[in-house]
């Protein structure tokens, strides 16, 4: 039986706070096919290429702001060859507070009536609308204008898989990024707090390690060694992020499917260098054993334009 697909995230058209300006073209999305026009053949990494189909209706939405001479950034933003490794893990929520945005909006997601969730994720990017590059998240899962707890996994574990809870988001606390032009859209469009650092990604087909540097000082770094079964998994892993641009929230919808492998039964390290930026990672209390872990080979990704939800 065809799984259905996710649906493609709207690109709304809206003017963001923080000098980005918004233009509507009278265009459509690039489809896949146009994106891989100069590949060579059998480097599509397509999941399903029915995932994409949607572009075809969606209008073209055009981001800049003073002083970027960039190519253009472009909404539904595509990433059609994708490479990932994350995991998730248990975290005291008295020590998650402090690193969480000021606002009342915003309310941590619970593993238990004590415990928060601390996700970090790596992604080697091939081909996408920012280009190619690597990064890696550090984020942690939060409920919008709602004071829901949560405090089962089970239930948090299966709302963040295929993203299914519209009030339920993750809220990035590092990005950083080897590239220069998605660390500065990052910031600009979104808020996100990135910076240009240098990155190391291998991925096999159940294991994967990333690690990234800045100023001759480590980051993070991240070993991931995913549940072996026989076949890789197709999954639906959409999201959506909330962060904090001008003093407003933003929401970003992202569809997304995968191929590869996740599970609780994986096993996982991380560890934060002594960066200024990261030393405050250091002193979490992580749980030693993951909660979840993710390996996925080939990840195909849709990005819908960046939403202004009023004052953070």
């Amino acid at each position: 039986m065809r799984k259905v697909l996710p649906a493609c995230p709207p690109a709304i058209a809206n003017k963001l706070p923080g000098k980005v300006r918004a233009h509507r073209r009278e265009a459509v999305a690039p489809s896949l096919q146009t994106q891989l026009a100069d590949e060579a053949e059998g480097r599509d990494n397509a999941v399903d290429p029915a995932f994409f189909d949607a572009l075809a209706q969606q209008p073209l939405i055009e981001y800049d702001w003073p002083g970027w001479y960039g190519p253009p950034n472009r909404f539904p933003m595509v990433y059609s060859d994708v490479g990932m490794v994350a995991a998730s893990f248990s975290v005291p929520l008295q020590q998650l507070r402090p690193l969480l945005p000021a606002t009342s909006r915003l309310t941590p997601a619970r593993v238990t009536p004590w415990h928060g969730l601390l996700m970090v994720m790596a992604y080697h990017v091939h081909r996408s609308g920012l280009g190619r590059y690597q990064q890696l998240a550090i984020a942690t899962p939060m409920f919008l204008d709602t004071p829901r707890r949560l405090p089962a996994w089970p239930l948090l574990r299966e709302s963040l898989r295929s993203g299914s809870d519209p009030a339920l988001g993750l809220h990035i606390l590092e990005l950083p990024v080897d590239r220069q032009r998605p660390c500065e859209a990052a910031q600009r469009m979104y808020g996100h707090p990135s910076m240009v650092a240098h990155a190391e990604f291998a991925l096999g087909s159940q294991t994967g390690l990333a690690s990234m540097e800045a100023e001759g000082q480590r980051l993070a770094a991240l070993e991931v060694s995913a549940p072996r079964t026989y076949l890789p998994l197709r999954m639906d892993l959409s999201f959506q992020t909330f962060s904090i641009l001008g003093g407003h929230l933003v929401r970003t919808r992202h569809a997304a499917l995968a191929e590869g492998y996740r599970g609780g039964r994986g096993n996982a390290k991380v560890a934060f260098g002594d960066h200024p930026r990261f030393a405050r990672f250091r002193a979490l209390q992580l749980m030693p054993r993951p909660l979840e872990t993710r390996v996925c080979t080939r990840l195909n990704w849709i990005v819908g334009g960046p939403e202004d939800l009023g004052t953070a």
